[in-house]
């Protein structure tokens, strides 16, 4: 598992969300696998509990500390390159059933700041965000991944606002994940 976890990371400002960039259409159903039961919702809490152990946030956090997305979609980071290769395809179709990952986004207000959590089965990345449409800087405070447990990621984000939007790389596609956070402060 390769994992990246240290407080003495500077700050860095990061590329403002591209407000253009067009939305991508779905072609999965998710109505076949859209009901979480409540072993995978237990399963994604204890996770993120430990991995904000792991970033060196431990603390009691509450209902009113955790702020789900308003919006997610999927958004192109390379509108020119659209077409998937043979090989993208291939690899689509061997994914194999497995022991499931946990999957989660979610953003925690502390004292000290804004910190997005996120896990799925591929490794993660910040690649731009903006606070009060303006930009903002973070930090990496945890991040890994590992072929049997997925990846896992914890951004901390410098100054507080009123909508937060983070636009998400999830391993080598040309997409990136759009979230919208609102009602933050």
């Amino acid at each position: 598992m390769t994992e990246q976890s240290s407080p003495n990371i500077p700050y860095e400002k990061l590329p403002m969300v591209d407000l253009t960039a067009p939305k991508v259409m779905s072609r999965r159903n998710r109505a076949e696998n859209s009901s979480a039961t409540q072993e995978s919702i237990s399963q994604d809490a204890e996770d993120a509990k430990i991995i904000l152990r792991y970033a060196g946030l431990e603390g009691n956090l509450t209902p009113k500390s955790i702020i789900e997305a308003d919006e997610k979609y999927m958004i192109e980071t390379q509108p020119a390159n659209t077409a998937t290769t043979p090989s993208e395809s291939l690899n689509i179709d061997m994914r194999q059933k497995s022991v499931r990952k946990p999957h989660y986004t979610r953003l925690l207000v502390f004292g000290s700041g804004l910190v997005f959590q996120a896990a799925c089965c591929l490794p993660l990345k910040v690649i731009a965000a903006s606070l009060d449409g303006e930009t903002v800087s973070g930090k990496i405070l945890f991040n890994s991944y590992a072929e049997e447990c997925g990846g896992k990621l914890v951004y901390a984000f410098m100054g507080k606002g009123a909508e937060l939007i983070v636009d998400i790389k999830r391993g080598e596609s040309t997409r990136a994940q759009r979230l919208i956070f609102r009602g933050i402060a």
